[in-house]
């Protein structure tokens, strides 16, 4: 995976550059635009290499939208199939609707062609809009840093979690409930054997879209890819910690 230049940034999210916040924001907000912040990150050896924003139909709020940009240590690694790789990744609005918000990510590349999957979002560092935002958030990655070998030991715990069909059924339920809301039986268009394989497999399947399935009237449809930047962050969050609380409960179990 390629670091992103400044150009390609602005295509995938120009609110990363954008000049001033939302006129709607009070005069204590203390604006900062993204692109400081994705510089002063570089600068200290993380690089920018996917960035998406939120779409909106109003032409004005395309430089204010929530928007999101991960980043690598090593973007020049070469990934086999299987393997993952940690990232920061950081989110922003101008529009009073989030915070900088950056957490330790965790992508798996799922097949040959190159496609990666977010695993999930761990750990997480706020911080409200002010001047002092760029030492926050490099103080922040240094402190998330830190987390990473115990990232790669849940993975680890993880991989090698045996589980029965029985248990992957429960999970994809859990899955379906996250992503659907407690009456996912009704609203999902997509059952629980859709989408199992634990975590890599209901991860992808919810995230990519595209699952044949059935809607409440009885049509023909298919699942939609989760593309917006808030929905994301939020059910990889929620998926991780779901899996933790399954491996934990598992290890109890083996333990008794």
């Amino acid at each position: 995976m390629r670091i992103l230049t400044h150009d390609q940034l602005h295509r995938a999210a120009p609110a990363i550059f954008a000049h001033q916040p939302d006129e709607a924001v009070s005069e204590r907000y203390g604006f900062v635009p993204t692109i400081n912040v994705v510089d002063a990150l570089q600068a200290e050896g993380w690089y920018p290499v996917r960035a998406q924003q939120t779409n909106v139909r109003q032409a004005e709020r395309r430089d204010v939208a929530r928007h999101m940009i991960r980043f690598r240590q090593d973007p020049d690694r070469q990934l086999a199939v299987g393997d993952s790789i940690t990232e920061l990744v950081l989110t922003n609005s101008h529009d009073r609707s989030a915070a900088f918000q950056l957490d330790l990510g965790l992508f798996r590349l799922i097949c040959l062609n190159g496609m990666v999957t977010p695993v999930g979002d761990v750990g997480g560092i706020r911080v409200r809009h002010g001047r002092q935002i760029v030492d926050e958030i490099l103080e922040g990655s240094i402190q998330l840093s830190h987390q990473v070998p115990r990232i790669a030991e849940g993975v680890e715990a993880f991989q090698s979690t045996l589980v029965s069909r029985g248990e992957a059924q429960l999970f994809a339920e859990g899955a379906l409930s996250l992503r659907y809301g407690d009456d996912w039986q009704q609203t999902s268009p997509v059952q629980p054997g859709d989408l199992l394989g634990v975590f890599n497999r209901t991860q992808e399947n919810l995230f990519k879209g595209g699952l044949r399935g059935r809607s409440q009237s009885g049509r023909a449809t298919r699942t939609r890819a989760i593309n917006s930047v808030t929905e994301d962050v939020r059910l990889n969050r929620a998926l991780w910690k779901l899996t933790e609380h399954f491996a934990a409960l598992k290890g109890a179990t083996v333990a008794a």
